[in-house]
């Protein structure tokens, strides 16, 4: 009878604990995200004015580029720039990252700082992850965390305004990256942001 009720038991924790991988892998289901691929465009204007960009890549080319700068729209000192998506609730797009060693993706707000040295986390507005030195990926959270996985060559980033997330895969194989449970609402019209960084001359590209 105690051998029944304890096999019984172990028999409903893993139960349990099936639903709820199915339940989490549903949650964060890369194949869902991308029926919301959108179009995404960079806003040279908000460029910093190191980063070249061609069509839709960029990179740091440690100089100020040809074009005409943007100083009051610009970033002035993160080698950042914001990119256009429309506005739908729900929206997904991929960025190839292979060989670099340093970047930084995900969203920022319309509103959000863009001169002078930045804090780059959800309470400045801004809702990213960071590789540094091709070795530490990081959540720049409000408390910056270190994420145990692999690094990847094409990032997802999917923004979803009505669950208030902004969640990151690996999109060759579609394994969770991370994802931001405390984001923004429709209301903040949140933008793409993509940088290369600025020690690292390899181009980043969205697909």
């Amino acid at each position: 009878m105690v051998i029944a009720t304890i096999t019984m038991v172990i028999a409903t924790i893993t139960m349990d604990a099936s639903v709820r991988s199915r339940k989490d892998t549903a949650e964060f289901d890369i194949n869902k995200a991308r029926t919301h691929e959108v179009y995404v465009t960079l806003d040279v204007d908000t460029a910093h004015p190191k980063l070249k960009i061609n069509g839709k890549s960029l990179h740091w080319i440690g100089e100020s580029s040809q074009r005409n700068i943007d100083i009051e729209n610009c970033f002035d000192e993160e080698p950042f720039v914001l990119g256009n998506t429309g506005r739908a609730l729900k929206t997904y797009w991929e960025v190839d990252v292979k060989e670099k060693d340093d970047w930084v993706l995900g969203v920022a707000k319309a509103t959000a700082h863009r001169k002078g040295p930045l804090a780059f986390r959800p309470n400045d507005g801004f809702w990213v992850i960071r590789l540094s030195n091709g070795q530490r990926l990081k959540a720049m959270e409000d408390e910056e965390r270190v994420l145990d996985v692999g690094i990847p060559d094409k990032v997802g980033i999917y923004l979803d305004y009505p669950e208030r997330k902004v969640t990151f895969f690996s999109a060759e194989d579609g394994s969770l990256i991370h994802s931001f449970t405390n984001g923004p609402s429709y209301e903040d019209d949140v933008l793409p942001l993509f940088s290369p960084w600025n020690n690292d001359p390899k181009p980043i590209t969205i697909l």
